[in-house]
């Protein structure tokens, strides 16, 4: 890796936490350590939470809910695993879960909590519904700009597209951003709302 890609990962700000791959990175966290209590292919439905059907999981997803994209820490999924091991509320309820495998879950809820490749968020997790949009440019078309997050810290992407409360950006190396409008300054709100 060259040095001024590494450069411009180290100086990334945490609000252009680059989208999590739920299939490849979340789904083995869960099936290890989740999936013998909350899986229907295991015909366990403990708590009325399933996490191997994305669309019964989505509709966990969304502001006031359990799992708040673009914030771990007010996610109840997430810090029911980092809660002390006697807490009543910890899971997994056997032993704590390991630093590596909380890292994947918390990220990728940073990120958005989004269930595909490239950061599509789940359609249950917009708090409302979405207007249709407008035919947006073709992403080869679409010009780099500056995103400035609500600390100030600026990145340079093309926007790919909006969905629901995220706005989906590209970095010139090909790295996508699941970013919550909420993580951004409101010039770049506004600009990530405009078609």
């Amino acid at each position: 890796m060259n040095k001024l890609l590494l450069t411009a990962l180290a100086l990334a700000p945490a609000s252009f936490t680059p989208a999590a791959d739920f299939a490849s990175q979340v789904v083995p966290v869960l099936k290890q350590h989740c999936y013998k209590c909350h899986s229907e292919a295991e015909k366990k439905e403990k708590g009325k939470l399933v996490l191997d059907n994305l669309t019964r999981l989505g509709e966990k997803v969304g502001a006031g809910k359990i799992i708040v994209p673009g914030d771990a820490d007010k996610s109840s999924f997430f810090t029911c695993l980092t809660s002390p091991a006697d807490d009543t509320d910890h899971m997994p309820p056997e032993k704590m879960m390991p630093d590596k495998d909380i890292d994947v879950i918390k990220s990728w809820i940073a990120a958005g909590a989004s269930f595909t490749k490239g950061g599509a968020a789940p359609a249950a997790a917009t708090t409302t519904p979405a207007a249709p949009a407008a035919p947006a440019p073709a992403a080869a078309d679409a010009p780099m700009a500056t995103w400035t997050s609500a600390d100030g810290r600026t990145i340079q992407a093309k926007k790919l597209r909006l969905e629901g409360d995220n706005v989906v950006l590209q970095r010139a190396d090909g790295v996508i951003f699941n970013v919550p409008l909420s993580k951004l300054s409101p010039e770049s709100q506004t600009a990530a709302k405009a078609p």
